[in-house]
């Protein structure tokens, strides 16, 4: 047992750790807590993860009241590990503590030249990687049993590739069909020379190659059922699988916190960095700073859940997780508000209470309630736990780049962002959605706040026509509703710059009520809108 689990295993309420200043402490899969049954919204698929494995340097479970004073020490991780696991906590503190992997389990390298297919290349140094027959594997550390933790070929199905542009810090998505080397010849232990087998293939010198599994089988760290958690000067270097997830959580924090990555490395994490599923109270995300991401920065959402089955004589509904990588985690609580949501126009029809429920399996939920509803289309209709529907507060914030979207938001709890830097994002710097036929991120939103920030040069990836910068596009599958998803939604005093098709764009779909005020633009602005009650514009230039 290393020194971390050793003094985390004996912690009692009220307690306050000091870590050594500035240590560094190595934790390895061999050598940390082992769980089973942590079940990750956002994350593994049941055979990726079937038992919700986590190993973790720092556990707490059923704890109150501890702050852990981290004194500028790291967390080293050797392998793959979920390395803070938080379970139906209350009032944790951590402050100045540094998180980093030995070998992240992101690779990358750097091409030196491409003359006509044939390209020098460096590999970062901090990859592990070996060639053999002319096929670049990339490799974790070595475990106890002599074997590395993982392995991987450089291009393989499920293996994730971007090339990123140092010099304007945007990435692009590499279509890894096309990517291949005939030959590899190793000229020493960093650099090779690599012929491709499609000269033509878009390579050139200066970029670097970005490569992750897609498997999000632990995550960056994971707390679950926690009240009151406050994060203070953390330096996340590396996240692996996804970022930091709070799931049914009520008051969490994030404060001068850096996520950022390492010097030399371009990446910090295979996923969002910050994940909130199902929670309440305040999140607060403030004075911090995050780059380097293959997906969004901060995603508030609830779950959809199916229902699949009605028995009036017990007043019980079935309810189910859909996506298949959500799934196995409590859902609900006796006492719960559970609202039904037409599965077509993502509007609500009925509120009821939860009685009790039960877990039947990993995907399907028994709920007992207080009255049998009407109307109910099954396997189409879901349920909203509207128990869990946080407030947030973004502020002071730089986002970017990232291989993502900036702010993910649907909570029908207050939203505020302000005096934020979004730049170089794959994505709209804001986005709001609900959706019940393919992520099955709830809710409906009702008032958010979107004022003095700087957008530039987001919605690279183009995803929707022209790169919308902020765009509320809930997923309504009946395309004559002419009902009102989300409410209320005010853009003000923002600064927006440098639209990728040289016009900003602002995308707004059922939605009742808009203000857009005293913006500035430093190129052409227009609004597309579908199903919009109101849009209020006034003194944008």
């Amino acid at each position: 047992m290393n020194i971390l689990s050793k003094i985390f295993s004996s912690i009692t309420n009220g307690s306050t750790v000091n870590l050594d200043k500035n240590r560094i402490y190595h934790v390895t899969e061999d050598d940390s807590f082992v769980l089973n049954g942590y079940f990750c919204s956002n994350s593994a698929k049941i055979y990726e993860n079937p038992t919700g494995l986590r190993k973790t340097a720092v556990y707490l479970k059923d704890k109150k009241d501890i702050t852990i004073n981290g004194n500028g020490a790291t967390i080293l991780v050797h392998g793959k590990m979920t390395p803070i696991l938080l379970d139906r906590c209350e009032n944790i503190t951590i402050n100045d503590l540094i998180i980093d992997y030995a070998v992240p389990t992101m690779s990358e390298f750097k091409i030196l030249s491409n003359i006509n297919g044939r390209c020098h290349i460096k590999i970062n140094d901090d990859c592990i990687f070996k060639v053999e027959n002319n096929i670049l594997y990339w490799l974790g550390e070595t475990g106890a049993d002599g074997e590395p933790c993982w392995i991987d070929t450089a291009f393989q199905k499920g293996r994730y590739v971007k090339i990123f542009d140092p010099v304007t810090e945007t990435s692009r998505d590499f279509n890894r069909k096309n990517l291949d080397f005939e030959f590899i010849e190793k000229i020493d232990e960093r650099n090779l020379i690599v012929t491709l087998k499609n000269k033509n293939c878009y390579f050139p010198a200066g970029s670097i190659i970005q490569t992750r599994n897609i498997t999000r089988d632990q995550v960056g760290s994971f707390f679950e059922r926690c009240k009151n958690l406050n994060f203070n000067n953390l330096r996340v270097k590396f996240m692996h699988g996804l970022g930091m997830v709070s799931q049914f959580c009520e008051n969490v924090s994030f404060k001068s916190c850096d996520f950022t990555p390492e010097a030399g490395r371009t990446i910090a994490s295979t996923a969002d960095f910050f994940q909130f599923s199902g929670c309440k109270g305040d999140i607060c995300i403030v004075n911090c700073r995050a780059a380097g991401a293959h997906d969004d920065y901060i995603n508030v959402h609830g779950t959809h859940l199916r229902i699949v089955e009605e028995n009036k004589n017990n007043k019980t509904i079935t309810v189910r997780f859909i996506h298949p990588e959500t799934w196995g985690f409590q859902a609900f609580e006796v006492g719960d508000e559970i609202e039904f949501i037409k599965w077509n126009t993502l509007i609500p029809y009925h509120k009821s209470t939860v009685k009790f429920y039960k877990k039947l399996n990993e995907t399907d939920i028994l709920l007992g309630l207080d009255e049998n509803i009407g109307n109910i289309e099954l396997n189409k209709d879901v349920v909203e736990n509207i128990s869990w529907t946080p407030n947030l507060t973004v502020e002071n914030c730089e986002f970017g780049p990232t291989s993502g979207r900036g702010v993910l938001c649907t909570t029908r709890g207050k939203v505020t962002i302000t005096n934020n830097k979004f730049r170089n994002l794959w994505g709209p710097a804001l986005l709001i959605e609900d959706d019940c036929n393919f992520w099955f991120e709830s809710g409906y939103t009702t008032d958010i706040s979107f004022t003095n920030n700087y957008v530039e040069r987001c919605e690279l990836a183009s995803m929707y026509p022209n790169g919308p910068v902020i765009r509320c596009t809930p997923k309504v599958m009946d395309e004559n509703s002419k009902e009102y998803v989300h409410k209320s939604l005010k853009i003000e005093h923002n600064t927006f710059k440098l639209p990728v098709s040289g016009k900003h764009y602002f995308w707004f779909e059922y939605i009742e009520n808009v203000s857009v005020n005293n913006n500035y633009f430093d190129a052409p602005f227009e609004i597309v809108e579908k199903n919009v009650g109101r849009i209020n514009q006034t003194n944008n230039y």
